[in-house]
Parts: structure tokens; sequence; C-alpha cells
């Protein structure tokens, strides 16, 4: 399911809730007031004037652009509203320790880059940097905070939606269920079996490459595959099975084993090669295509539910949040 942005999928629900505090209380804030800059305490988090003030243009920029027409006044409670909830989400990221994986920011900031016609981020980051000082820092740390609420999200909000075989089912039986088409669907799976000489801490590469050439060779010489498999693979799993893995669809297996699996003959059995795990050998029994158009649209529905129900375990969330944290307008 698609993570979301915590804070503005949220804020209709807050502001007719009252979830964070009422209309009431934000209708004299001005952006003027207070000499610190602070306009509201949650929790530990502030909310500086000039976050309020960026968070108005951003939406106020949102609102045009859908062409609606809103006062200032009910743009600055709704943007006011949108980081009283946001500082409860990042508090709880915060005192989590979480930390976004470096690599896949990085990978985010390469498409960005390139989109832009940059083809290192070097020249990127002096490009961004020319047009505002720290521009790449506020970008990297713009991605790195949206990163920490979509995982927020996925952890706290994404486990309180449930939905039963039994509501899909009666979803695709309803009149708009039987309007979900989707493309007719065939998928390849192969019937693999294998062998594995695992690399671990009591057996070098070496060591374990010896030994699946000598099962290859045993192999050669006419040797049974599932009894080699079930007496000497290291995968306790499929040595209970010889060795099998059943039916194997693209996408399951580590690349090397896939690529492997795709280029060996129905029958024929492949010759040794490394993966993550070790050493493998692994045989090919069978070849089919599987017509998963049913499985798709099932999929489909439960998007759908899925995300009708994550409105209303968001706000259930919300306000639970609210309940325990500590909210001050700064008069």
């Amino acid at each position: 399911m698609k993570n979301k942005f915590l804070a503005k999928p949220l804020t209709a629900s807050l502001l007719v809730l009252g979830l964070v505090t009422s209309i009431s209380t934000f209708a004299n804030i001005s952006v003027n007031q207070s000499t610190n800059g602070i306009l509201a305490q949650v929790n530990d988090e502030v909310i500086l004037k000039s976050e309020l003030i960026a968070a108005s243009r951003e939406l106020a920029k949102e609102y045009q652009a859908q062409h609606i027409s809103i006062d200032n006044q009910q743009l600055q409670n709704q943007a006011l509203n949108e980081l009283v909830t946001k500082k409860l989400q990042l508090g709880i990221i915060k005192r989590s320790g979480f930390v976004p994986n470096e690599n896949l920011i990085n990978q985010q900031l390469e498409q960005i880059a390139a989109s832009r016609g940059f083809s290192n981020l070097s020249d990127f980051q002096k490009a961004l940097d020319a047009q505002e000082a720290g521009g790449y820092s506020k970008l990297r740390a713009q991605l790195i905070e949206e990163a920490s609420l979509g995982a927020l999200w996925q952890a706290q909000v994404a486990p309180r939606i449930k939905i039963t075989n039994q509501e899909i089912d009666a979803f695709l039986n309803s009149p708009e269920g039987k309007n979900i088409n989707v493309k007719q669907t065939l998928i390849s799976e192969w019937q693999t079996s294998h062998m594995l000489a695992q690399v671990d801490d009591s057996r070098t590469d070496a060591m374990a490459q010896q030994k699946i050439n000598a099962l290859y060779t045993q192999l050669q010489q006419g040797a049974d595959f599932a009894n080699l498999a079930a007496t000497y693979s290291d995968d306790t799993g499929s040595a209970t099975q010889k060795g099998s893995l059943g039916w194997v669809s693209e996408g399951q297996m580590v690349p090397e084993f896939e690529t492997v699996m795709k280029n060996t003959e129905t029958g024929d059995y492949s010759a040794p090669f490394r993966s993550q795990f070790g050493w493998h050998i692994l045989k090919i029994n069978n070849k089919r295509q599987r017509d998963i158009t049913e499985q798709k649209r099932a999929e489909t529905a439960r998007e759908i539910l899925f995300n009708r129900m994550a409105t209303q375990a968001e706000e259930d969330w919300v306000q639970e949040l609210k309940a325990g944290a500590y909210i001050h307008i700064v008069e």
C-alpha cells in the first residue's frame, strides 16, 4: 500500500474534530505575536513563526493550483494545525531513534538530480546552493523527514487496518467491485529444486565451492538430484523436501538465483553458481504460465478498501497522540 505523508491527509479531520485544539484558540494568533518567535509548544517540540509562514505559503500554493479560494486566517489555522500534527509525529520519531536508510535517500536525490538534467550529486548540490544558501541540505532534510513520516505511518497506522478475505469477496461481488477491470495477467513460473553449500563462519567460500563441485561431479556421473539434495544440502528447509522449492515466480529469489533459473532448460540442472548464501546447483522440473488476473482484481479491491479505512485509522491514531500530548499555543 502507498505510504502517506501524515500531516496533510489528517488536516481536514483535525479541523472538524478539533483533535489538536479548537479553531477559536487559533483565531487571534498572528505571526507578529511573541517576541521569541515561538508560536506553540508540542511536547518537547516548538513551532516557530518562520515555520508557520513557510507552511502557510506552501499551503497557499496548493490551493491556488487547485483554484480554491481561502482567506488568510483559515489558511493560517490550517497550516498551524498541520504543523502541530507533524510535530507530534516527529517527536515520536526522535524518541524512537529512527534513521532512514542513507542509500535510499541518496537514490532519491540522484533521481531528482537526473530529472533536472544533472549527471551527479556534486553538480546538483552546487546548483541548489547557488539558488539558495543551504538549498541542498534543506532538500536532503526534507527527504529524510518524509521517509521518517512514511515509516511511522507504516508502523503505527497500517497495522490498524484489518481487511479479511470475506470483505474482499463481498466487495468484488458488489456493483462497484464488479466494475473493477484489469488486463489479463500471465506470469511465468518454474518448478525448481536446489542444493546449497552454505558459506558461514564455519565454512569458507573455498570450502563451500569444493563441496558443491563434488556434488556437481556426482550429478554428471548420474547421481539422483533429489537424493543428493536431501542428504547434502545445507538448506535444511528444502532438504526435507528433497531440494524442492515448489513453483517459483519472478522476484521471489535473489537475482543470481533467478538469472540461472530462467536460463536452465526443463529437466536439466545448472552448473554451480554463487549467491549471497553460498554455492548452489538448481534443477528445473517444469515450467508454466499462470493466470493471476483474479488475484490482481482482489489486490485492487484490497487497496480500495485499505484507502477507505486509512482515514479513520489515522484519525483514531491522532486522537490517541493528542490525548497524551502537551500542546500549548502562545497567547
